[in-house]
Parts: structure tokens; sequence; C-alpha cells
């Protein structure tokens, strides 16, 4: 049975991971974490970086925080194994988690839609950019 800081911590790590995978940050993030799954062994490597290079294309193209959140539970649960497996490695985790970027929160997004008509105008604001339509006479609706 896993300990409750141990879970935490895989929690964390994947969540910085899964975070990362959309960055810049990315080659050094999939670097150390490749290690750090791999422990040494050349076969592990291998998977290790195909799994990785998955998430990497999982948090470039798919649109949508559904994706995102599978893959923190999945690579929570990978962690939380490795951890169990070799508890050894929350040192190496935690030093890792620690040299990346704060993952982000997650997204929301909003969606506003205004319609003036004859020669109304329409002030929206949405986190402090002013967007002003103005309907003309003759002209579809702004």
């Amino acid at each position: 049975m896993i300990s409750d800081w141990l879970t935490q911590l895989a929690a964390a790590g994947s969540a910085a991971l899964v975070s990362a995978a959309s960055t810049d940050a990315w080659q050094t993030t999939r670097d150390r974490f490749v290690r750090l799954l791999s422990r040494g062994d050349p076969d592990r490597v291998e998977a290790a970086s195909r799994r990785l290079d998955a998430l990497r294309h999982t948090a470039r193209t798919q649109d949508g925080d559904r994706a995102l959140a599978e893959a923190r539970r999945t690579w929570q649960v990978r962690l939380q194994d490795l951890l169990e497996e070799h508890p050894e490695a929350a040192d190496e985790l935690r030093s890792t988690i620690a040299s990346l970027p704060p993952p982000r929160p997650a997204t929301t997004s909003y969606r506003q839609q205004g319609t003036a008509q004859d020669h109304g105008k329409v002030f929206m604001n949405q986190h402090g950019d002013q967007i002003i339509r103005e309907a003309r006479p003759g002209t579809p609706d702004a």
C-alpha cells in the first residue's frame, strides 16, 4: 500500500508533467522523466520515451480539458506504481517537479455573443478587453 504523501507526490508529478507537455520546457522535462521512469534500464527507456511522446502529441493536438485530465490520471497511476516499486525515486521526482514551471490551472473558456440592431450598440467586456459592436443601417448586424 502506497502512503498518502507518495500519492500526493505522484499527483504533483503528474500535474507538472502534463502541464509541461505543451510548453517550450518539454524537451528538458521529457529527458528528466525518461531518466526517472527508466531507472537505468535500456528497455524501459524506449517504453518511457514512447509514452512521453504520446503525451506530448495529446497535449498539442487534443482540444478540451478531458484528454488532459485523463492524461493526468494515467500519469498519476504510473508515477504511483513507480514510487511503490522504487521508493528511492521520490527524491528524484521531487527534484524534477521543483525544476519545472508550476502547473497551469485548468483552463476555462468563455463565449460571449452580442448583436446590435438598428442604431443600437453592444458593449461587451471580457477580462478587461472592451469590444464595441455597432449596427449600421443597410448592413448585416455587426
